[in-house]
């Protein structure tokens, strides 16, 4: 077996000083880098060698002079210039995907990293309790099966099993079809590539439930980063993090499927499936709302607007709820591996973790002329001992439920042709919206996600598709994923703001329309259509041209006037005279580009021609623009005479000679990034 090669030491070292950039200065430093590099390293291939990629380039010379002003490796540069070179990484349309990798991994490992008592001092800062002390030891946990020796065969490390039946995967559509064929009387046998939850659950740590229960440690999501993923990858797989909302599939949305399946009765047939599986799982609503749901239900209340509850397949204690995302420790969810497939080993189903499929075995020619899955390979882990073996799964009747984002994966490894396989993924995207409040909100504790508002659930009635819109719910959220959610701009101004964390509330409109535009989940990636760019991530280049071009059309009106003159500043703060020339079409451009910073009238300190301080909005725009120049890291001659050339007057040629090897250096940084596309 392969083994993928981990970062080197350099890889590790950017990665740890990019790490302490984006973090809070009360976090554990050497915990945030350690999860970071943990979290790097367990990507897929393909994703972490364009993560290595982009750190190497962060360690050279070249990019800090493009990214900073100062050519020297990023860990060679003060936080100041880091955090800016970071800001302007951000602005590279080909690397913002990385900058959102590398901000999302340190602010969640600064903000969910705890020491080996369970504390951490950013949780005392932002008032956050950390996992609870009154998790029950002795919860009971599903019977898992081992290897035993009778069923061995072959080599030693080889293990080979016959069976009725193999389940790979034991989520939702799993765990229901494994219990259903083993109350039928067959040989099931059930494969998960996640470990069992329970462990896990009692400890109440977010780094390590995302680390351990979810799909890529939590950093599934499209290539481009544009939509995150949070999907389970356990034993009970998303219903055992999930926030146990459990809603039937709308009225207009049934209609529009049976018309165009042209089956009549599939209202009714989802309808006996529904009552089933609601009656299994105990579907009921909260009795009481936490203060993250009651400010919906409040804030409808005051619109006139009709809020409900939420079905929820958890009988949960307001005291020692909100957990539920790391997998609830005290047995009151009721997901899959509490429920069905309880049954199914009741009924003399085996289930196994850790134990990753990786292979259909598939028989071309069989009696019929078609070809028949007779079979699954798989590699079972040993966490403990870090040992993998083989193992064989001989069974005429295979179901693969391992998910929209895996099945097509599995799939076409096994050699399976077909037009369909990966493609025609929707996606559900959420759009999140925070408030901070006068009162304490808490997102973390409490029953979570108990209230919707459904005003706006029918905004497209018309659509022959079906009835779509959006749905308001409340989301419970954590400190990792909270502050991985906020944008950075600063490491003193994100953590000002997570200081107030427990009067935070976090609503998310929820679309009911159905997305237009299809992903496709192929050998285990999910890929979209790149999006059009948008302006943040153009909006500054090297001298400011994106707000010049803003602002271009109101300076060239002033620049055609002929022989007027204008009073204006340099960068340095000197005062000049401009005269503008008589608006030919070639310099006229090139005039705007220095006007834009001395308007008619204007003085260089800031003040209007009569001595007055300019208070208007132009002057403030200007100011702060002017500040932000001097930020750039632009050299001080540049400053002086940024646009000398565009009057005529010719520019030193020291000043041309340093233009012309930033210019250098930013194609040669360009060409590095037109390696990551």
């Amino acid at each position: 077996m392969a083994v993928n090669q981990v970062l080197s030491p350099s890889q590790r070292a950017t990665l740890a000083v990019v790490a302490e950039t984006f973090a809070p200065a009360d976090a554990d430093m050497a915990a945030t880098a350690a999860l970071v590099t943990a979290a790097v390293e367990r990507l897929a291939p393909h994703r972490r060698a364009k993560l290595a990629l982009v750190l190497n380039l962060l360690a050279s010379p070249l990019a800090g002079l493009v990214l900073s002003g100062r050519p020297r490796g990023f860990a060679a540069l003060g936080r100041a210039r880091r955090e800016r070179a970071l800001l302007r990484l951000a602005r590279i349309p080909a690397l913002k995907p990385a900058f959102d990798a590398f901000s999302r991994l340190s602010l969640f490992a600064a903000y969910a990293a705890a020491d080996e008592q369970g504390r951490s001092a950013v949780w005392e800062r932002i008032g956050y309790p950390g996992p609870r002390a009154d998790v029950p030891a002795g919860a009971e946990r599903l019977p898992l099966a081992t290897a035993r020796p009778e069923l061995v065969e072959g080599p030693p490390a080889d293990v080979r099993i016959e069976a009725d039946a193999v389940v790979v995967g034991s989520g939702a559509g799993g765990g229901v079809a494994a219990a259903l064929l083993a109350e039928a009387g067959l040989r099931v046998v059930v494969l998960e590539a996640g470990p069992a939850f329970e462990p896990v659950a009692a400890r109440q740590r977010e780094a390590e439930a995302f680390a351990e229960l979810y799909l890529e440690a939590g950093l599934c999501s499209t290539e481009d980063l544009s939509v995150s993923i949070l999907a389970g990858a356990c034993v009970g797989g998303g219903t055992a993090v999930n926030w146990s909302t459990s809603l039937r599939l709308p009225p207009g949305t049934v209609a529009a499927w049976a018309r165009k399946l042209d089956r009549p009765a599939l209202a009714a047939e989802l309808s006996d499936a529904y009552d089933a599986v609601e009656a299994r799982l105990g579907v009921t609503v909260s009795a009481a709302h936490n203060r993250n749901n009651a400010v919906i239900v409040e804030g409808c209340a005051k619109l006139g607007w009709e809020a409900r509850a939420i079905p929820r397949n958890a009988v949960c204690n307001d005291e020692r709820c909100g957990y539920c995302g790391f997998g609830c420790a005290y047995g009151n969810k009721r997901s899959t591996a509490a429920t069905y497939l309880r049954d199914a080993v009741a009924a003399g189903a085996q289930v196994y973790a850790n134990a990753r499929v990786t292979r259909v075995r598939i028989d071309p020619s069989t009696s019929s002329g078609q070809a028949a899955a007779h079979g699954v390979e798989a590699v079972m882990t040993d966490p403990s001992a870090g040992q993998a073996r083989s193992m064989v799964v001989d069974a005429p009747i295979v179901v693969v439920a391992a998910g929209t984002l895996r099945t097509p994966g599995l799939l076409a490894r096994s050699g399976v042709t077909s037009p369909h396989i990966g493609k025609r993924l929707h996606l559900h995207p959420v759009s999140v919206i925070s408030a901070w409040f006068a009162e304490p909100i808490e997102p973390w504790h409490g029953v979570m996600q108990s209230a919707l508002c459904d005003r706006f659930a029918d905004l497209d009635p018309a659509t022959e598709d079906g009835a779509y819109g959006v749905v308001i719910e409340a989301a419970p959220s954590h400190p990792g994923i909270m502050a991985s959610a906020l944008p950075w701009t600063g490491r003193d101004a994100h953590a000002e703001r997570l200081s107030g964390a427990r009067y935070a509330d976090r609503a998310h409109a929820r679309p009911r329309r159905r997305q237009r535009r299809p992903r496709r989940a192929r050998r285990g990636e999910v890929r979209a259509r790149p999006l059009r760019r948008a302006p943040s991530d153009r909006r500054v280049d090297r001298r400011g041209a994106y707000r010049l071009r803003r602002r271009r059309h109101r300076d060239l009106d002033a620049a055609r006037r002929p022989g007027r003159a204008h009073r204006g500043a340099s960068d340095a703060g000197r005062p000049r005279r401009i005269r503008a020339r008589a608006a030919p079409a070639r310099t006229a451009p090139r005039a705007a580009t220095a006007l834009h910073r001395a308007p008619d009238g204007d003085r260089a300190d800031g003040r209007d021609a009569e001595g007055r301080r300019d208070r208007s909005r132009r002057a403030r725009l200007r100011r702060r623009r002017a500040v932000r120049r001097r930020r750039v890291g632009v050299s001080e001659r540049e400053r002086r005479e940024p646009d000398a050339d565009h009057y005529g007057a010719r520019a030193p040629h020291h000043a041309r000679a340093h233009r012309a090897t930033r210019s250098f250096c930013a194609e040669r940084f360009a060409s590095a990034i037109e390696l990551m596309r």
